[in-house]
């Protein structure tokens, strides 16, 4: 629902003040309505009385009136586990013979209060809404209103793995043994192979499960793993290390004049990657520029996760930066290394462990103001990965400020039961039109079930209801399982929060 300002208060309350006369005028002629009488059943405003020993700033939670459908309600639900049983109320109204507050009660019987004689009454929202009804000063205008104290049946800031998590990958390989999938201009493009037939799917909405597969001939030695993207073109090697490209979403490939053994990412047009010596050293190098310098011996040669690529305030140039990985020697690395346009170094100073071909991928976090205003941060999370002892890992890790710091996740962020560990996967994220009536192809799985908004259902008929909304998934593609096969499945995941309906 809309939070209306003072001018659509007045507006709605006239609507329903000619509604009003109208049916009176219908049903009998004579009883005609004082036009200030209808503003005196109007809630002006509504407020939960400070409480500290419930919840800090409990008298600065907002709360919306909605004139329209006679309802009142706080469009930020509080904390997950906030006592609503007994809190303390404020109102004003313009001038009411009848303020009654009536709460159902845990025997069945229903328990009023009469807001006029007795504000200080701590009223009992857990048992849902309780009703206020009002009644003019003149006794000729009633009006009922629902008032609500969300409060969340989970936390709200956790990724929470959906209840319509899974579906197949996108291709027509039955057996596959190689899948990838990278962003390409604003589409998931996914590549399958066995190694004799290979197929790539486009699509722009891998909400809707809707996409185009097409049968390709890869080239000789296609490393599919390898695909990268830049903001023209996709990317990838063969097993000799020669660089190939394509600029029709991989259905056609042609060889340029440049070698790389493992391709990091795209930088702009650029791309970034190493190139292997024939004395075993590895050098950095770049298309179209060339070789610019030698790796140091603690930094990724291979297996790292997609780069991550950001513009920030405080840089010029756009920083590209990957996790993990595995060094010269083979082992493991445990740090983000990032390029800044100049030259690469390690930015993580601790937090995370040491493995090759974990997902590295930005996403979202929420934080809460002092008055309860939730405001959405930016986050990074990593996980999965082959460690040292060849075990993989399963911890969601996170960091706020852009790589250098992290922490495991919290209990929520964890990845469920019901979602392999994996390595090697790729991880997408698509902002894409979520649907409350469209038909999923997604397959449930056995995990807790999705909260929903505890808001109440906008009925209003001046304003068409909210049917679909733009929400961020992310989407893990391919990848290695424990067990040594290859994940054919598509999991997805999101904030709590992005899955609950817009309040209109």
């Amino acid at each position: 629902m809309k939070r209306y300002n003072p001018l659509y208060l007045l507006f709605f309350a006239f609507c329903g003040l000619v509604a009003f006369t109208a049916c009176n005028d219908s049903d009998n002629g004579d009883d005609i309505v004082d036009d200030s009488a209808e503003f005196a059943v109007m809630v002006k405003t509504f407020s939960l009385n400070a409480d500290d020993s419930i919840l800090s700033n409990l008298d600065q939670v907002y709360f919306s009136i909605d004139l329209n459908t006679a309802t009142v309600f706080n469009a930020d639900s509080l904390p997950l586990g906030t006592r609503v049983d007994s809190l303390g109320v404020s109102m004003t109204f313009s001038s009411v013979s009848v303020a009654d507050i009536t709460m159902p009660g845990s025997d069945g019987k229903d328990t009023v209060v009469n807001y006029l004689e007795s504000t200080s009454h701590a009223i009992d929202f857990s048992r849902g809404y309780v009703s206020l009804h009002l009644v003019s000063a003149n006794e000729k205008v009633e009006r009922d209103y629902r008032i609500f104290v969300n409060v969340h049946k989970m936390k709200p800031d956790s990724l929470a793995w959906g209840n319509a998590s899974w579906c197949a990958f996108p291709t027509t390989i039955s057996d596959p043994s190689a899948l990838h999938a990278v962003d390409f201009a604003g589409k998931a493009v996914c590549f399958a192979t066995d190694g004799s037939s290979s197929t790539v799917a486009v699509s722009s909405n891998p909400a809707n499960n809707d996409w185009q597969v097409s049968q390709v001939t890869l080239p000789a030695g296609f490393v599919v793993n390898s695909v990268i993207a830049t903001s023209d073109a996709l990317y990838a090697r063969d097993g000799n290390d020669n660089l190939l490209k394509s600029t029709d979403c991989g259905l056609t490939w042609t060889s340029v004049d440049a070698k790389m053994s493992h391709l990091y990412g795209g930088y702009g047009t650029t791309v970034l990657g190493v190139l292997r010596q024939s004395d075993e050293t590895y050098s950095y190098v770049s298309y179209p520029e060339g070789i610019s310098g030698a790796v140091l011996s603690s930094a990724p040669v291979e297996a790292t996760s997609a780069a991550v690529t950001y513009v920030s305030e405080w840089s010029v140039e756009p920083m590209l930066m990957v996790f993990g990985g595995k060094n010269a020697a083979g082992q493991p690395v445990g740090a983000v290394w990032a390029f800044d346009g100049s030259g690469w170094a390690a930015i993580s100073s601790s937090g995370l462990p040491a493995v090759a071909g974990p997902v590295l991928v930005p996403y979202f976090s929420f934080k809460s103001g002092d008055n309860w205003v939730v405001t959405r941060q930016t986050a990074l999370l990593a996980f999965g990965g082959t460690q040292a002892d060849g075990t993989l890992s399963r911890t969601v890790y996170i960091s706020y400020d852009r790589g250098a710091n992290w922490t495991n996740a919290g209990e929520l962020m964890q990845l469920p039961v019901g979602i392999p560990t994996l390595s090697g996967a790729s991880a997408l994220v698509f902002e894409n039109t979520i649907s409350s009536r469209a038909a999923s192809a997604w397959r449930s799985i056995e995990l807790p079930v999705m909260s929903q908004w505890l808001s109440v259902k906008n009925v209003s008929k001046g304003v068409k209801p909210i049917e679909s909304w733009e929400c961020p998934y992310i989407y893990l593609f391919g990848g290695t399982a424990d067990s040594g096969e290859i994940n054919t499945r598509v999991w997805r995941g999101v904030i709590n929060r992005l899955m609950f309906k817009p309040l209109q």
